[in-house]
């Protein structure tokens, strides 16, 4: 199926907050999709803005799927910036939902340029932020961006496959995990087992870009169907799902604007 396809079939299933009868599912629409004052929107916007005018040309490795708008190894950082990486309505949902669950911990797995990691990290609660990146150039770029603003992150260099295990021992345990990198089926669903397995009730895993091709939509499938998995919400460019075992049993697609 298309992205036209899917976002199509997304558009005629997905209801507003208004057919939304789970409090807790509902209170993320309206306090975390549908919110559009956030402390850090100041400095992503100032980000976002510095990356798109960054000239330098950098090789590129894309150790995953790899990108559907750029196909040569050396790129400016400007023409990622305008194509990859957290957009800034992401970015707002991201810090909204950190700040909104207190999470401490969180890990990410494709740093790109750090505009994601960046927001996640500047919530109030955060104490540690673990990202991973393959390609250095762009690792580099990152941790320049969370060190300028003093934020608690670190940016670890290699494949999902080669340091998720390291990453998550440096973690007593993950309230937040977004998955957005590789973006092939079996991948995503072997992160996810294996960040499931350092998660609690209260945590929260985000998995980026569920219809970006058949089978990231069949990795989605596998991931919210998950016996630990109580409640899953369908954005379209992002799928969450949550582990509480006081909730009901409950799959939503949302729209939210």
């Amino acid at each position: 199926m298309s992205m036209a396809k899917s976002y199509i079939a997304y558009w005629k299933e997905a209801k507003t907050r208004h057919g939304v009868h789970s409090p807790f599912v509902y209170d993320l629409v309206e306090n975390v999709f549908r919110k559009k004052r956030w402390a850090a929107k100041e400095s992503i916007v100032a980000l976002r803005k510095e990356l798109k005018r960054d000239g330098r040309m950098i090789d590129v490795n894309d150790l995953g799927a790899g990108s559907r708008k750029m196909h040569d190894a050396s790129r400016k950082v400007k023409d990622i910036a305008k194509v990859s990486g957290a957009t800034l309505d992401q970015a707002r949902r991201l810090y909204l939902l950190a700040e909104k669950l207190e999470v401490k911990n969180i890990i990410e797995l494709g740093t790109n340029l750090g505009v994601g990691a960046v927001a996640m990290a500047s919530a109030p609660s955060v104490q540690k932020l673990i990202s991973i990146e393959g390609d250095p150039s762009l690792a580099e770029i990152a941790s320049q961006n969370l060190a300028k603003r003093s934020l608690p992150a670190e940016v670890i260099v290699g494949s999902f496959e080669e340091k998720l295990s390291e990453a998550l021992t440096k973690l007593d345990r993950v309230d937040m995990a977004y998955i957005d990198g590789n973006h092939q089926e079996e991948a995503t669903i072997h992160y996810f087992d294996e960040i499931s397995q350092h998660i609690h009730p209260h945590s929260v895993i985000i998995v980026g870009d569920i219809h970006w091709s058949e089978g990231m939509e069949r990795a989605w499938e596998v991931i919210k169907n998950n016996e630990r998995v109580r409640i899953s919400i369908d954005l379209f460019d992002m799928g969450l799902v949550f582990f509480d075992p006081g909730f009901s049993n409950e799959h939503f697609t949302i729209k939210y604007k």
